[in-house]
């Protein structure tokens, strides 16, 4: 096939992604100049594709439009949605169906439906996913292709969208196949391409330039040698400078420049292929230049109603002027459409160029009237009005507003950009152009720009806000130094948000601040201040007689580990989760970062299936408001609650979610929650080298962001420990709670840390430090956390168990009962574990089977790997031909050899024994060394049989 000349490797690599959609779904990316051949070489694949009987769909994104939402999106999939509208809402839900509507015609909803979101970045993260399952059910059952070309021109929503795509790839057979320039790709897309990690489903192709005999070829047959030569050397082996070249021929070359270059690429262009361009359009009579220039204007694609709009021809001159452009190979007819467009985005931006500025902004003014009139909604007319309006068009003003609006849940970007010229248009009082006050207008661009990760822009629009709008005593004042101060904590300056809150009670000393020191309380837990925590909550205590806010500051003392002491002299706190009850729905939405640790609080309080309710509906609130900042904390929250519960493979959808939104705030902080959160729910699974590596990673996001990084580290040592680098791991625990007595840990986790190193400490033989473990744990224990008793029970059977198996086994046994109570079934299958290994040690081989038999039943509650290792470590030392001690005749075995020795018999290697035993592999192998000498063997299998005999 001649088009494929000089590309047939890269023909072979674009077949192979197709003929390997059985192997799940595959991205191809085709990368290079302009003109190099990306465009043709995805066509041919496109017919290839179709000769194969396979889906395709086609999509290019355009400079000009840029800013449309999913404008790339929408071209590609839109005619075959109307088509099979219905058939695609039976396969997606009613929520897809509604989010999707908001983007594709063919499956919007009634005039009465309900919008699918109130905006934000959670939005968007459903958004995404909704798209991804319209691709995964468009692809049913044989497969789809979709090309999306010039991706370096999407709007930021698609790029959200191939972000996504590339870390969560369709369930299905889906090639996704992207074209683009690299030196033009913005630095998110590149970023988002460069973690795609080219391999068997995921190929880049980087085309280069042709190499001379192959351009040849392409001149036909019939092309002087000389001339061939020439043209070589003046297109540097670019395809379409070569066609262009040849289309003017070397004689009609001059040195033509454009008024305008909206391309970057157009600069780059060699002078003679400039020229070449610019001579073929103006090789044409007057009224088709003046047509191109309509349809440079008018949009990607373009009918003729509009074109005889904005060129202000007749429809007649405009349909000769057509024939004349498509004969002329400078405009194609889109077949099956009525539509028309450039055959290629260079000339476009040549012929746009070409046209004088005046004439342009009047071009545009014309095109959004042509659209207004058809009836086209303020989204479809957004582009030509923010191109041709001037200040003081107030109507220009609504209309952008309008269709930032409509477009804010899913284009966050697009909208702020909206909303800018908006207010610029109307510099002033925007009350009396019918808009929103100003105030109002720059919170929800600040709330835009935030939603799409542009936080330094969110924090400069709240800045005017509070600088020129809301002077002090307004009413709107505080929920807005409220917002300003998430912002700025999002981005990483803590102690600026502490200060802005801080001057705010100095600016109203006399006003009822509850509301900004609960905010301040929160800043102080987030980065493990539990003290300076306590002490804001008691202030909030000690100025006000009684109302939400002292219900809530109450509530939440547990959190800190201080409830119980001296500083509270108001009466007990109420229960977080009767509190929240009580609470309406008003009341949450404007103290969501407070009402988030409540949901905590009321986990620790009374376990996780009723806080888990009530975490839901915060959340429901959440999204109905569209506080997006919020989601990735109640989310996290929510994954740990189903983790207590057993239940990963749910906390681990849950904690993907937190990770996505994340990501699309582009903030640390939530990142770093997120990413820790993962990192536990690997360990839950089994899988530590996961765990460490998220965990690690958390470590990092925390440490810019300073907040979460206490618990942060704890739970990369928790990870480090299971995974049998038990010094390191002990270690890091301690270090991450600030020392012994552990205070920068929340108490849960503290009570957790004082198990696992009573745990360590024991098995490692340490005389005091079990009992000092135990000791803090009984401490902790009385600060109102409902699982506390029967965690300290259980530190304390580690350093009672070292010397009375028995005892040590009966606490053991008391602390699971309680923790089943308690919700916690995997540290009380952990707890039965403990008492039966005690047991077994004992002697007591029925009871230790009877706590096995207890843990195996609250595995079968549960798909967390880690419990269900732990579970078949001892069945395998259980089993009755497994003796506890050597052989009659080998030397005797010390105690931790005899320990050793019964887990070889019991098939286990070196680093399972390391893992049960809390100790490094390189103690157990020389552990092993000495049990082989003792017993008079060299090798595993051989003390396997002596032992068993």
């Amino acid at each position: 096939m001649q088009s494929m000349i000089g590309r047939e490797a890269e023909w072979r690599t674009v077949t192979e992604a197709l003929d390997s959609l059985g192997d799940g779904a595959q991205v191809i990316e085709v990368v290079g100049e302009p003109g190099i051949g990306k465009t043709r070489l995805l066509a041919e694949l496109a017919g290839y594709a179709r000769d194969s009987k396979l889906l395709t769909l086609t999509g290019r994104a355009t400079e000009f439009e840029s800013e449309m939402p999913f404008a790339l999106l929408t071209e590609a999939l839109d005619d075959h949605v109307r088509l099979h509208g219905e058939a695609l809402r039976a396969g997606l839900s009613g929520d897809d169906v509604l989010r999707l509507g908001e983007i594709l015609d063919g499956l919007r909803a009634g005039p009465g439906a309900p919008p699918a979101s109130s905006g934000g970045a959670a939005e968007r993260y459903r958004t995404l996913r909704a798209l991804r399952r319209l691709l995964e059910t468009i692809a049913e059952p044989d497969g789809l292709l979709l090309i999306l070309d010039d991706v370096h021109w999407c709007d930021p929503a698609t790029t959200d969208l191939i972000d996504y795509l590339l870390r969560r790839p369709p369930a299905g057979p889906v090639v996704l196949a992207l074209a683009y320039r690299p030196a033009q790709a913005p630095p998110r897309l590149a970023a988002a391409l460069a973690a795609g990690h080219a391999g068997r489903s995921h190929r880049r192709l980087a085309l280069a330039p042709l190499q001379q005999a192959d351009a040849t070829l392409l001149l036909g047959p019939g092309a002087d040698a000389r001339d061939a030569a020439y043209l070589y050397r003046l297109s540097g082996g670019n395809p379409l400078y070569l066609d262009a070249l040849r289309r003017c021929g070397t004689t009609a070359l001059g040195a033509a420049r454009t008024r305008d270059d909206p391309d970057p690429a157009l600069a780059a262009l060699p002078a003679e292929v400039r020229a070449a361009l610019g001579a073929e359009w103006e090789s044409v009579g007057p009224d088709s230049r003046l047509l191109a220039s309509a349809a440079a204007v008018g949009g990607d694609e373009c009918e003729p109603a509009l074109l005889a709009e904005v060129a202000e021809l007749p429809m007649p001159a405009v349909l000769r002027c057509l024939d004349e452009l498509v004969a002329r190979d400078l405009v194609q007819v889109v077949a099956g459409t009525g539509r028309f467009r450039f055959r290629h985005p260079l000339v476009r931006h040549v012929v746009y160029a070409s046209a004088a500025a005046g004439w342009r902004l009047g071009a545009h003014a014309r095109a959004a009237a042509h659209l207004e009139r058809v009836g086209a909604p303020p989204r479809a007319r957004a582009h030509h009005v923010a191109r041709s309006a001037a200040v003081g068009d107030a109507a220009a003003a609504v209309t952008l507003v309008s269709a930032a609006r409509a477009v804010g849940a899913q284009a966050p970007a697009t909208a702020a950009e909206w909303l800018r010229t908006a207010l610029r248009l109307v510099p002033g009082d925007t009350t009396g152009a019918g808009l929103p006050a100003r105030a109002e207008l720059l919170t929800y661009l600040a709330e835009r720009h935030a939603a799409s990760g542009n936080l330094a822009e969110a924090r400069q629009a709240m800045g005017v806000v509070l600088d020129e709008l809301l002077p002090a005593g307004h009413p709107a004042r505080a929920t807005a130094v409220a917002y300003t101060g998430v912002l700025i904590r999002l981005l990483g300056r803590h102690d600026e948000a502490q200060a802005l809150l801080t001057a705010e009670l100095d600016h109203r000393p006399d006003a009822d601040n509850s509301d900004v020191l609960l905010q301040i309380a929160t800043y102080a837990l987030m980065r493990g201040r539990l003290v300076e925590a306590d002490e804001r909550l008691c202030q909030v205590i000690a100025r006000a007689p009684g109302g939400t806010a002292v219900a809530i500051a109450r509530a939440m003392r547990p959190m800190t580990g201080y409830a119980a002491g001296p500083a509270d002299r108001s009466g007990e706190p109420r229960p977080a989760a009767d509190l929240l009850d009580t609470l309406s729905d008003d009341d949450i939405a404007c103290r969501f970062e407070v009402v988030a640790w409540l949901c905590w609080t009321g986990l620790e309080a009374q376990g996780p299936r009723d806080s888990l309710r009530r975490l839901l509906r915060c959340r429901q609130i959440a999204v109905q408001a569209g506080q997006s900042f919020v989601l990735p904390y109640l989310l996290a929250m929510q994954a740990l609650m189903q983790a207590r519960l057993g239940r990963i493979g749910d906390a681990k959808r849950a904690a993907e979610e937190a990770l996505a939104i994340s990501r699309l705030l582009a903030a640390a902080e939530p990142l770093a929650l997120a990413l820790l959160t993962q990192s536990w729910l690997h360990r839950c699974a089994g899988d530590y080298a996961a765990a460490i590596a998220t965990g690690e990673q958390s470590v990092a996001a925390a440490s810019v962001s300073r907040g979460w990084l206490a618990t942060a580290r704890a739970i990369l040592a928790f990870s480090r420990v299971a995974a049998g680098d038990v010094r390191r791991g002990a270690a890091d625990l301690v270090a991450a709670g600030g020392g012994p007595e552990l205070t920068a840990l929340y108490p849960h986790n503290r009570l957790i840390a004082c198990t696992v190193l009573s745990e360590i400490a024991a098995k490692a033989g340490e005389p005091e430090s079990p009992r000092h473990w135990a000791d803090l744990a009984d401490r902790i224990a009385g600060s109102g956390h409902r699982a506390g008793p029967a965690l300290a029970l259980l530190a304390r059977a580690f350093p009672v168990g070292a010397d009375d198996r028995a005892g040590g086994a009966e606490l053991a046994e008391r602390a699971a009962a309680l923790l089943a109570e308690a919700e916690l079934p995997l540290v009380a299958g952990r707890a039965w574990l403990t008492a039966g290994t005690l047991r077994l040690a004992a002697g007591d081989e029925p009871a230790a089977l009877a706590a096995l038999a207890r843990a195996a039943e609250l595995g079968e509650h549960t798909d967390a790997e880690d419990l269900h290792t732990a579970i078949r470590r001892l069945s395998r030392r259980l089993r009755p031909d497994v003796p506890p001690t050597a052989a009659p005749g080998a030397a005797e075995l010390t105690r931790r050899e005899s320990e050793i020795a019964v887990l070889i018999a019991a098939g286990m290697s070196n680093a399972e024994i390391a893992a049960e035993l809390y100790v490094s592999v390189r103690t157990v192998e020389t552990h092993v060394s000495r049990i082989y000498t003792k017993l008079g063997v060299t090798g595993r299998a051989a003390a396997v049989s002596r032992l068993a005999r």
